[in-house]
Order: C-alpha cells, then sequence, then structure tokens
C-alpha cells in the first residue's frame, strides 16, 4: 500500500543548492496533498483553477494568481474544491541556500524566521501589494525551475528579492500563537502515528493519549487546528490512500479498502463516492485513462 507522507524527509533540491519547483496537478497528478509538513519554507503560486490551501487549522480558498506562504516545518494540506481542478507550482528551498554563518542577514532576518519569531503573511490574494510585489519573482523562479544553465544567481537573487517582501509584510509572533505551536508539536506525533497505522483501528482515546490531552480536550484542539474532527480526518486520510492504491495498483477494491482500516466495503464506497464523485470501480478506469 503506498505511503502518504506527513513529515517529508525527501531531499528537495540537492545538497549543496536546496532547493527546487515543482509542478502540481490536481487531481491529475494527485487527488490531494493531505495535512504534511516539511523542513523547508514553500511558496505556492497557483497558475489556473482553484482548490484550498490548508496552512494550520485555515482553509484558504484559492484560486489563479493567488499565492499561499508555507513556513518551515507548518502542517499544511492541498486539496480539491467541490470537482473543480487547479495546476499550481510548489517552490521550495531550504534558508540555508541563502544563509551565510554570521552575516547581517542571517542575524536581522533569517534567524527571527528559524524560530519563528515572526509570522509571515499565509495567503497572498491576486491584486494585493504583496502579490503584485512577489509576482515578478515568482515567476523568474518559476522559469527557471529547471535549474539548467548555471543560473544559480539568478534563483538567490529571486529569493531574497522575494523574502525582503515576505519579512516586510510579516508580523511579530503572539504568545497565542506560541502555544499553538506547542500544540501543533504534538499533532505531528499523531500525524506520524496515523501514517503508520491508519490500516488498524485508531480510536479517540488512542489519539487523545498520544497528545497527552483528555478525549474532550483533544477533541476540541483538533477540530481548532485542522477544521476537521479526527473521525473526519481519519477517514478522509484513508480515502486518500485508497484513492492513490486505486490509481497505482491492480490490487482488488475489497483489498484496498480493508487494507486502508474499512471494515465494511459497502460503507467504502458511499464514502469514496461522497469524496469523489465517482465509484471506486469508476476512479480507477478513469485514473488509467489519464495515464
Amino acid at each position: 500500500m503506498q505511503d502518504i507522507a506527513f513529515h517529508e524527509t525527501k531531499m528537495h533540491g540537492q545538497i549543496e543548492f536546496p532547493y527546487t519547483v515543482y509542478k502540481g496537478d490536481i487531481p491529475g497528478f494527485i487527488c490531494s496533498f493531505p495535512l504534511h509538513w516539511h523542513d523547508e519554507m514553500e511558496l505556492i503560486f497557483v497558475k489556473d483553477g482553484n482548490g484550498i490551501v490548508t496552512v494550520q487549522a485555515t482553509r484558504f480558498p484559492v484560486e489563479r494568481g493567488d499565492i499561499v506562504i508555507v513556513p518551515m516545518q507548518t502542517v499544511h494540506a492541498i486539496e480539491r474544491n467541490d470537482n473543480c481542478a487547479m495546476k499550481y507550482y510548489n517552490i521550495l528551498f531550504s534558508l540555508t541556500v541563502l544563509d551565510s554563518a554570521d552575516d547581517i542577514c542571517r542575524k536581522k532576518y533569517f534567524k527571527p524566521l528559524y524560530h519563528g519569531e515572526i509570522e509571515p503573511m499565509i495567503y497572498v490574494p491576486r491584486g494585493c501589494e504583496l502579490n503584485k510585489l512577489l509576482l515578478p519573482h515568482m515567476t523568474t523562479l518559476i522559469e527557471n525551475r529547471h535549474n539548467e544553465h548555471g543560473n544559480e544567481l539568478l534563483i538567490k537573487s529571486a529569493l531574497f528579492a522575494a523574502l525582503h517582501h515576505i519579512i516586510a509584510f510579516s508580523m511579530p509572533k503572539s504568545t497565542a500563537n506560541a502555544v499553538d505551536a506547542s500544540n501543533y508539536d504534538k499533532l505531528k506525533k499523531l500525524l506520524l502515528y496515523v501514517r503508520q497505522h491508519y490500516g488498524e483501528r485508531i480510536t479517540v482515546k488512542t489519539a487523545a493519549d498520544i497528545c497527552a490531552y483528555s478525549c474532550s480536550h483533544f477533541m476540541k484542539i483538533f477540530k481548532s487546528m485542522t477544521g476537521q474532527s479526527f473521525t473526519e480526518y481519519i477517514i478522509d486520510y484513508r480515502l486518500n490512500v485508497a484513492a492513490n492504491a486505486l490509481s497505482l495498483s491492480s490490487d482488488r477494491i475489497i483489498d484496498i479498502a480493508f487494507d486502508c482500516g474499512f471494515e465494511n466495503l459497502s460503507y467504502f464506497s458511499r464514502a469514496f463516492f461522497g469524496k469523489f464523485g465517482v465509484t471506486p470501480s469508476t476512479y480507477r478506469k478513469n485514473a488509467k485513462t489519464i495515464e
């Protein structure tokens, strides 16, 4: 069964130049990217269509021209908006690509980002001032995404310029959000557990124990941090894993359903149709057609 990563540990770019650009297409490439995080900063640019980008607990309906800024190690997700499609670019980079050990940029600008002392503006809609400032640099990064012509200096210059504007529009982190950061650290432990055990029965009590909360407090905190109840989340995650398996394997539908933690095939089929608007067999057929 294919895994869906929560903490992405793959190398984005190269060790000596940790920067890369991915071209995304939902649902053409994948039905959705569930809640996950990585150590790199991410800039998402919507090329066409519309969808939903969730950062921490906030869901942002996005459309053509919008930009979303995802700070390092921040839990986020990308998904369809109803039956709409979305094409987008993910620009991922580590600040080490721009960082020098003791220069003024590290002390004055990068350190607050590393330590979460400032909060970038997350949703940057088309037409707003920051979007207009970022757009030329985003275009440069996307146009040079293959990094085939020794253009590291050009990429660095665009990243520096983009960060200049991002930091200029950032705000000091509030005390309330510092408490949220502690809650998200506990959430990440739970997400890792779900990744490893999604095919098994996972109760609210099990999830609450992992986060060191009472069941009632856990349910309240989880809903506030993700916008979903834990039950809704685990079903949604299992359906995403099942959809990937339908696309990439020839396993029987009943086996996929059971491997993903669904004990009843009829319930799996209804839930799958409710999320994707088609039956599992039709979804598989459509996926093979796209290939």
